[in-house]
């Protein structure tokens, strides 16, 4: 440039000059603008490659926050887990989450001393229809049905004896149908397990359904599906030796179950009366037989004795 300027006059360098830096300056901001293109380009290029993850099925990475919140939500559901377990009912008990014992009990409880905790709580509420286990508490507790269905002698699981006579004289008129299969499948809904071996074979039971207790069934319901556990046979309970550790004790007729015999013979779906007085005359006849046969007392004829106890100013 500085030979090209020689042998010019001022003039002319000044106007040299001046497009040399006009030219220096336009190259600049052209490099920055090749600059800023080029950075634009790397931005998009990232943004396409974050989408291009997303569509993928990626997904990114939870903040700190997320991470707390999915660790407090599982402790609170463990807690959720450990009540559920605390307020389980008798039912789940005895099929959610057995308890293995010692030879001949197993996984089976005995409640044959307990008494009613409430007994003012009918098994039936008035008005409405008895369910399957006291519906089996009426028929086994009828002595015109015995060489049909009876107890066993320990009175802790009961047993069907003619089946035949079963299907025709007992399914329809008390459970509306006539098919053995589905009173079987009545039977293990309600929890009703059969035993298959030793001198109770194809006896069936229940822990909370034992004889001359009815009570006992206001604890049952249907177990859940995922509450049921199978019990190999070596793991039935051995009823004859708990019987001789813990027999069940012969308990007072129940005028509930007489009155609910009553009600039965009206049909399947025949319900508990509002006013068990209008009943009265019928049962306490009944009552007072059965006791004779049986030679023990019925809770009627013990409540006629304790008011006779009083009118004699307390036998003392």
């Amino acid at each position: 440039m500085s030979s090209f300027l020689q042998g010019r006059s001022l003039e002319e360098q000044e106007a040299a000059n001046i497009v040399a830096n006009l030219h220096g300056a336009g190259s600049g901001v052209m490099e920055e603008d090749k600059r800023g293109v080029s950075g634009n380009k790397r931005s998009r290029d990232d943004d396409n490659g974050a989408m291009k993850q997303l569509a993928g099925g990626a997904k990114p990475s939870s903040p700190p926050r997320k991470k707390k919140a999915a660790k407090l939500s599982s402790s609170i559901k463990e807690a959720t887990v450990e009540d559920s377990d605390e307020e389980m009912d008798a039912t789940a008990r005895v099929f959610a989450a057995p308890e293995l014992k010692p030879a001949p009990y197993f996984y089976y409880s005995d409640h044959s001393l307990e008494e009613d905790p409430d007994p003012l709580t009918p098994i039936t509420a008035s008005g409405h229809v008895p369910t399957f286990p006291a519906k089996m508490h009426a028929i086994l507790t009828n002595p015109n049905l015995n060489d049909i269905v009876a107890w066993a002698p320990h009175g802790r699981s009961w047993t069907i004896l003619k089946p035949r006579a079963f299907e025709v004289r007992i399914l329809p008129k008390y459970f509306e149908h006539s098919k053995f299969s589905s009173f079987v499948r009545q039977a293990n809904g309600w929890g009703f397990r059969r035993l298959s071996s030793g001198n109770d074979r194809n006896t069936y039971y229940h822990e909370y359904f034992l004889r001359g207790m009815p009570w006992l069934v206001k604890k049952m319901r249907r177990p859940k599906v995922n509450e049921k556990k199978s019990i190999s046979p070596e793991q039935e309970p051995g009823f004859v030796a708990i019987s001789e550790e813990f027999p069940v004790p012969d308990r007072p007729l129940m005028r509930e179950i007489l009155v609910l015999q009553r009600i039965m013979e009206k049909g399947a779906k025949a319900r508990m009366p509002v006013n068990w007085e209008l009943e009265s005359p019928e049962v306490a006849k009944v009552m007072a037989a059965a006791a004779a046969a049986a030679d023990i007392p019925s809770d009627l004829n013990l409540a006629e004795g304790a008011n006779e106890e009083e009118d004699n100013g307390g036998g003392g």
